[in-house]
């Protein structure tokens, strides 16, 4: 991503952590609510605007830029050992989770029977693992990128296995639910299309979270999207296959030979 996408992507970010609205952001500097939103998502900001917005959030826009340095970069991934901490406590398990959604300490204090003192300490120890970045007055801001990602097989994608059944235990037919099995064979390179494809939707989906991170509590749902794809069939279907024999010498030569 560009330093110019990163910078608006950066003061999103601390927007949100202080709690300040696009319609705030409008008023202050002499625009609507609907213009300053088409800014964000279009990433149309000129310095003049970027630096207008940092003193509506009372920051230097030299605290966006740091945050885009080499030594300073956002977590695409945690390791195996925080990944670990995270799964081996409940109540920090459920505050990354929460920071994640961009959910206010406010609105997790008031979603989850948990003590006070224990979500503070859970958002302190978030800070020195690098996760987020305490602010004032519980404040934070991520410090993880929006394609940031659980590790392939790791701590928390086998916690994830091993309660699959939960997620899976829907018609999947509600307004707001889907799902769709398909099964195909195709080229690597099809494939591959493919799985670009879903990753661009996956970046998508990022997208919108964090454009629907200024509303309410109550207009934002819980919501998980499971993208997945490999080269898989049922176990009975593949014990049915006949062995695949290599191709006779004979055959190969004719190949060759009209190539």
């Amino acid at each position: 991503m560009a330093q110019s996408a990163l910078l608006v992507e950066r003061l999103k970010q601390e927007l949100k952590a202080r709690g300040i609205t696009y319609a705030q952001v409008g008023t202050a500097i002499g625009l609507s609510e609907a213009s300053v939103k088409r800014m964000f998502s279009k990433r149309d900001l000129t310095l003049g605007r970027l630096d207008a917005i940092c003193a509506v959030a009372q920051m230097e826009l030299t605290d966006l830029t740091r945050g885009i340095d080499p030594e300073d970069r956002l977590l695409g991934e945690l390791t195996e050992a925080q990944e670990a901490t995270l799964v081996a406590d409940p109540v920090l398990f459920l505050c990354a989770t929460c920071a994640l959604n961009l959910s206010s300490f406010e609105n997790v204090l008031e979603t989850y029977d948990v003590d006070e003192a224990k979500l503070v300490k859970a958002f302190v120890k978030l800070d020195r693992i690098g996760f987020l970045r305490l602010l004032p007055n519980n404040r934070y801001r991520l410090l993880v990128a929006r394609t940031f990602r659980w590790l392939p097989n790791g701590p928390i994608q086998r916690y994830f296995r091993q309660h699959a059944d939960a997620y899976f235990d829907s018609a999947f037919d509600g307004a707001d639910e889907f799902m769709v099995l398909l099964n195909a064979r195709l080229s690597r390179s099809h494939a591959a299309a493919l799985i670009d494809r879903l990753k661009r939707l996956a970046k998508d989906v990022s997208e919108q979270h964090i454009d629907d991170a200024r509303l309410p509590p109550a207009q934002r749902h819980a919501t998980s999207l499971l993208l997945a794809m490999r080269p898989w069939q049922l176990d009975f279907m593949r014990k049915m296959e006949r062995p695949r024999s290599p191709p006779s010498p004979i055959a190969s030569r004719v190949v060759r030979g009209r190539r």
